[in-house]
């Protein structure tokens, strides 16, 4: 939504700026492709500096607004740098992040054997490991059941994402 708008507002009218910690906007309902290699990553993507007439882009995370003085006070992605934005009218286009309901150990263990599907870069974690695995278990010296087990995926979520992401690595 919030690529939609910054591409569609009148530049002529409006000093457009856009402040987002990912350069780039996914379609997000083709990432589980990008996961297995049907698609490339770039093929999803848009990049942020695309935005025609796009006034400025800040690779940053908002973090406060304060409606009364119109600003939103920004921390810098690289070195944490916090800086204010002013602004006459503020659109909040706020991506979600997974909701792990407090489940043990998930953090510890996200991108080690626990994969979520939100961004690019999990799609690529997800495939380096799917590779790692396939490869893992193509070594005739593992014992079978070690092969089963590098062999076998748990997906868990019955939402569109993970529906799709289970019909491409069946058809992987």
């Amino acid at each position: 939504g919030g690529f939609t708008l910054a591409r569609r507002l009148n530049k002529d009218l409006y000093d457009v700026r856009v402040i987002s910690p990912a350069n780039h906007f996914l379609f997000t309902p083709l990432l589980p492709s990008t996961a297995v290699g049907t698609l490339e990553f770039r093929a999803i993507q848009e990049p942020v500096r695309t935005i025609e007439g796009l006034g400025h882009y800040y690779q940053a995370k908002a973090r406060d607004i304060d409606s009364t003085k119109q600003i939103v006070t920004c921390q810098d992605l690289y070195k944490g740098v916090k800086f204010d934005v002013e602004y006459d009218y503020l659109v909040v286009a706020a991506g979600m992040k997974s909701n792990t309901f407090n489940t043990h150990n998930i953090e510890r263990l996200e991108g080690v054997v626990v994969f979520f599907l939100k961004h690019l870069f999990h799609a690529r974690q997800i495939r380096n490991r799917i590779v790692e695995c396939f490869e893992r278990a193509s070594n005739y010296t593992i014992p079978a059941v070690q092969r089963d087990r590098l062999l076998t995926f748990i997906v868990v979520g019955g939402g569109p994402t993970s529906c799709e992401f289970m019909a491409e690595l069946h058809d992987f």
